[in-house]
């Protein structure tokens, strides 16, 4: 018989369980009893996503996600409450990111081995050229560009990232996603006060390129090293022929941790609390976990801020900026907080703001601060970015309000839900689901009810 994690990945979808219980009857009735009642915990994570194994040769870690999500979550226990991210927002951040390191694996960020707290991985997020890789689980970025990271960097680098929520996330991600085994459904959104995400980013440049990153702590990825070169000089995602670039573990170092917090005392911005730090292996601390700086944090998108104004020297107000970017100037459009590894014609929460399903609009702004402008709205968590400037009356068109589902700020939902979409599409072609009719169009774009889901990088 075909080797069982062989024959996951040849057939799509539930047809391996078909094919693999007509194989099994060849055998024993009982066996094929024993095979369905294992096949119930199999199905769990096997419907949750869709990733490329690892290779036969491979003899090291293997990611497990974590997509146990449960019914109930902690309700109490959360420090930065007693902190004003106004006021002492480095106190803030500092609350934020010890909750949410405390109990880690920290080799391998297996978040099933921590003992203090639960953590949880968002579903498909595995599909594609940029998808989950097999070691550690990992996402591909944004590159640095040439010399972005310092003057010394003079090659493309990588840069990777892994990704959780808490258990009160985790509940949220169960009302979402189920077991898998039905449609997902954005009805239960949005997320619950306390919900915490949390990135950590991961680097293929090192102290050569930047000596700040001497000492890092490091992980182990399978890495784009394909012949082809994207725009940046880095090897594309994807190879020239249409399948995803090879892949070969590498080791990196971080670079970068993003948190988010789902924040009371923001909701009368977005409900949402951004914040950033960098790692400085400058600073003195014998734990490299304590060489992190913080970069600053936000609450909303201070959308009087126009680009003109900032030239003139006027300062965002819903920002906290407490690091410049490398060789001066800002990482935030005009001055916002965002991170050292994010776009900077965006910021943190305005890139956010664009997750809703469809996603019908892209994750950056454009140049001209006329259209620029609707990504630097406050809006709640509740409603969706809406429409692109120019389509129907612009993204303050309110019919997007019955059309679009709001996924609270969640980039990793907005792209979850396109890689389902997309595998949906694969297996049955044009689909009627719970979050609308998806087809594939000659040209492999998908569309959710007639309009268009871009892609989202």
């Amino acid at each position: 018989m075909e080797n069982f994690e062989a024959l996951c990945h040849k057939h799509s979808g539930f047809e391996w369980l078909q094919v693999l219980v007509r194989r099994v009857m060849r055998f024993s009735p009982i066996l094929l009893i024993v095979f369905c009642w294992l096949s119930a915990s199999v199905a769990w994570s096997g419907a949750l996503d869709r990733m490329a194994p690892a290779p036969k040769d491979w003899h090291g870690h293997v990611f497990h996600p974590s997509f146990q999500f449960p019914k109930s979550f902690q309700k109490k226990g959360f420090p930065w409450l007693a902190i004003s991210f106004r006021h002492k927002p480095e106190a803030y951040l500092h609350a934020v990111l010890a909750y949410a390191l405390e109990g880690q694996d920290l080799e391998h960020w297996e978040l099933a081995a921590n003992k203090v707290r639960r953590w949880y991985h968002v579903p498909w997020m595995g599909p594609g050229a940029t998808g989950r890789e097999y070691v550690n689980g990992l996402t591909r970025g944004r590159d640095f560009s040439i010399g972005e990271l310092s003057p010394a960097q003079v090659s493309c680098r990588q840069n990777w990232a892994i990704a959780f929520y808490n258990d009160v996330g985790g509940a949220m991600l169960r009302e979402v996603w189920g077991d898998g085994r039905r449609d997902p459904s954005f009805k239960s959104l949005p997320f619950l006060l306390n919900t915490v995400a949390v990135k950590l980013v991961f680097t293929e440049a090192d102290e050569v390129d930047d000596p700040l990153l001497v000492g890092a702590p490091r992980l182990q990825a399978a890495i784009s090293d394909g012949p082809d070169r994207a725009e940046t000089g880095c090897p594309a995602a994807r190879a020239s022929h249409g399948t995803v670039a090879h892949r070969s573990p590498t080791w990196l170092r971080l670079v970068q941790v993003d948190l988010a917090v789902r924040e009371q005392r923001a909701s009368y911005k977005t409900g949402w609390v951004f914040g950033s730090y960098r790692y400085d292996g400058t600073l003195n601390d014998g734990n490299p976990w304590r060489r992190l700086r913080p970069i600053g944090l936000m609450w909303g998108n201070d959308p009087q801020l126009t680009d003109d104004l900032a030239a003139k020297g006027d300062k965002p107000n819903q920002s906290i900026v407490m690091l410049s970017a490398p060789g001066g100037g800002t990482l935030g459009r005009a001055g916002r907080m965002n991170g050292l590894v994010d776009n900077r014609s965006s910021a943190c929460s305005s890139c956010h703001m664009a997750a809703q399903w469809p996603s019908i609009a892209p994750m950056l702004a454009p140049d001209s601060w006329a259209e620029a402008r609707c990504w630097f709205r406050n809006i709640d968590g509740r409603f969706p970015f809406g429409f692109m400037p120019g389509d129907h009356k612009g993204c303050g068109d309110a019919t997007a309000l019955g059309t679009i589902a709001p996924l609270d700020f969640s980039m990793q939902l907005a792209m979850g839900a396109r890689n389902w979409a997309l595998d949906k599409v694969a297996r049955m072609g044009h689909a009627k689901t719970a979050v609308g009719t998806l087809q594939r169009e000659a040209d492999g774009a998908l569309k959710v009810d007639g309009l268009v889901a871009l892609p989202l990088k």
